[in-house]
């Protein structure tokens, strides 16, 4: 199969033929990726200690806080500060340095090629699918803070109005070296567990884990496994954080009204499966409660990014049939339903329950993974938030007004269900150049340590920083056919010569840029009703399905025995329409005819 879809692919790209073909090619070029695309980073057999663990935890049914002991063969795989591996060959992800870090300048490019002159919006999509991105990349990967003694400067082009008149980026904190580490490139770790375990629910510690499980006001570990909700159904506040009025989760970093909704209807979400579990299960402690309502919620967050919010942003029967076969295997849902797995194929049977399998490295998130998820232009730069019933407009509120703290505040003027709708009835941005959003150009700090940051700047010196190839060189390690031109890069004649201006040589487009200039490619060929570029795209076959092949909960443990009956049902049964209908019920008649919960909503109507 695999050698079949490299043969094909010399001829055109796969989107170009008949869907079947399409999809078969696809499978294909994982099998090959699955063997050239995967590298350890780990020089160490076992690099870390799991933190002990509860007397009562059974590992072989409950997923730990840290990550440990999914393979029960090398406990430290994938748990909390493992690091972070690779797509590429190691001896290409030296980070630049010097002169090329520089080159061109960081603050050019986000001037001339990714500011938002205007907004450009996707049609066929609601801004929850900006959110649920952001969601689903706090559970699977963080680089964690930056160090505060290290910086570099940005030199400012001529003319520039930096408010500082000077610009500084923290450099990402290192992993700690070890002696097999000698002449290999730098390695950063993953702070947050790799998993697809919702960690950014649940934390990935202990001590974060107990802390979303305890009660708001008395401060103790609530008993019943649920996960602390304000009376009115809220989110409480997180008193330790050092951000007035920031939300409490498992992870709260760069928080925005988008996150909050997520979390809030996921919290909501849980403490629905532990009430269902508890009328199956009424002798069963707290503890096993919520350690089974985590694996349900685990899976179900996993199957709607497969089988919901992926094809939304796929829009093509090329991509709908690829992403749902991910889940349910060839054979079909119906199949599935009426037989269960007929056996251990994923492409007949899906993923989901087959045996697991690393292939060529241990399972670790990745550099290249993470710098194919900056998609920031999806966010809005400004929030108009209107009644359900009416579409009346209840306030207006630009970026920063809906994020850290601020979120709290908004919900004392507009009611969740509103704001949940409001997101639902507007569009996220396309991801192209000049559609960054400006409110992160200029983001103001957190707190004293951090500094103004241009979000922009800061996306194209991470990659250079952490060793990420350029656009080219990693087309040409994927695979893929590389573009000799910038004609060949993209068919937008303004975007041509804006590119030729800054870079000189197309060999030298970083990566962001370089999808986004993609996303109007004809040539190299981006697939018709793609949000996302194919570069990107080749990435996301590789590293969806790793989530879920090596993952023992996604594999021989995907099973009613170790999720309960009434469990597996649920994530069997369930969807996002299912979460909205459980816990936004009034909003039901607005997503009635919507064919994905992440397409636009029907409005409201005054009268």
């Amino acid at each position: 199969m695999g050698g079949t879809a490299r043969l094909l692919s010399r001829f055109q790209p796969w989107h170009k033929y008949p869907t079947l073909v399409a999809v078969a090619t696809l499978a294909g070029l994982r099998v090959n990726m699955r063997h050239e695309n995967l590298f350890n980073t780990e020089t160490d057999p076992q690099p870390l200690k799991p933190a002990p663990l509860p007397g009562s935890m059974d590992v072989r049914e409950a997923r730990t806080a840290d990550g440990s002991f999914n393979d029960l063969a090398k406990p430290w795989m994938g748990m909390a500060d493992a690091r972070f591996g690779r797509n590429m060959p190691i001896e290409r992800t030296f980070g630049e340095a010097d002169d090329a870090l520089m080159e061109p300048n960081p603050r050019t490019i986000s001037n001339r090629l990714l500011a938002r002159k205007e907004f450009v919006p996707v049609p066929h999509l609601n801004t929850l699918a900006a959110a649920w991105l952001q969601f689903m990349v706090h559970d699977w990967l963080s680089h964690g803070e930056n160090n505060p003694d290290d910086r570099i400067e940005i030199p400012l082009p001529d003319g520039d109005s930096w408010p500082d008149g000077k610009m500084e980026v923290l450099k990402t904190l290192k992993a700690a070296d070890r002696a097999g580490d000698v002449g290999r490139p730098q390695t950063y770790t993953n702070v947050e567990t790799h998993w697809w375990d919702a960690s950014q629910i649940y934390g990935s510690s202990l001590r974060r884990q107990i802390l979303v499980r305890s009660d708001p006001i008395t401060g103790m570990l609530l008993q019943d496994g649920k996960l602390a909700l304000t009376a009115d159904g809220h989110l409480p506040l997180d008193v330790g954080a050092r951000i007035d009025g920031l939300e409490l989760a498992g992870v709260n970093g760069n928080w925005w009204v988008g996150l909050s909704v997520m979390h809030t209807l996921f919290v909501r979400e849980h403490n629905a499966v532990v009430d269902r579990l508890k009328i199956e299960y009424p002798a069963q402690s707290g503890e096993w409660l919520f350690q089974k309502a985590r694996l349900v919620i685990s899976a179900l967050l996993a199957k709607i990014h497969t089988v919901e919010w992926t094809p939304a942003l796929m829009n093509s029967p090329e991509g709908r049939l690829a992403m749902r076969a991910n889940w349910w295997g060839l054979a079909g849902e119906t199949f599935y339903r009426a037989f269960g797995r007929g056996g251990e194929s994923e492409i007949l049977f899906g993923v989901a329950g087959s045996p697991v399998n690393h292939h060529a490295a241990p399972y670790a998130m990745t550099e290249e993974f993470a710098a194919c998820y900056r998609m920031h232009p999806l966010m809005p730069d400004d929030y108009d938030f209107r009644r359900h019933g009416n579409d009346a407009t209840i306030t207006k509120r630009n970026l920063i007004g809906v994020a850290r703290g601020r979120v709290s505040d908004l919900y004392k003027e507009v009611d969740f269900t509103d704001v949940l709708y409001s997101l639902a009835t507007s569009h996220p941005g396309a991801l192209c150049l000049h559609n960054y959003p400006n409110t992160l150009r200029e983001l103001p700090p957190k707190r004293a340590s951090d500094v103004l940051t241009d979000l922009a700047a800061t996306d194209i010196l991470r990659d250079r920083e952490r060793g990420v190839p350029r656009y080219c060189e990693f087309r040409r390690h994927m695979g893929m056919r590389v573009p000799k031109t910038f004609a060949d890069l993209t068919d937008n004649k303004d975007w041509q010569k804006e590119l030729k201006e800054i870079y000189g040589d197309v060999k030298k487009v970083d990566l962001l840029v370089g999808t986004l200039a993609e996303s109007q490619c004809s040539r190299n060929g981006t697939p018709p009703g793609f949000g996302f570029s194919d570069t990107a795209f080749r990435i996301f076959i590789l590293m969806a399905t790793r989530r879920i092949k090596s993952d023992r909960f996604f594999g021989e443990d995907f099973n009613a025995k170790v999720y309960t009956p009434a469990g597996f049902a649920w994530v069997r049964d369930n969807g996002m329409r299912d979460v909205m209908r459980r816990h936004a019920p009034e909003l039901a008649a607005h997503f009635a005819d919507a064919r994905s919960m992440f397409f636009p909503w029907a409005k409201g109507t005054a009268g």
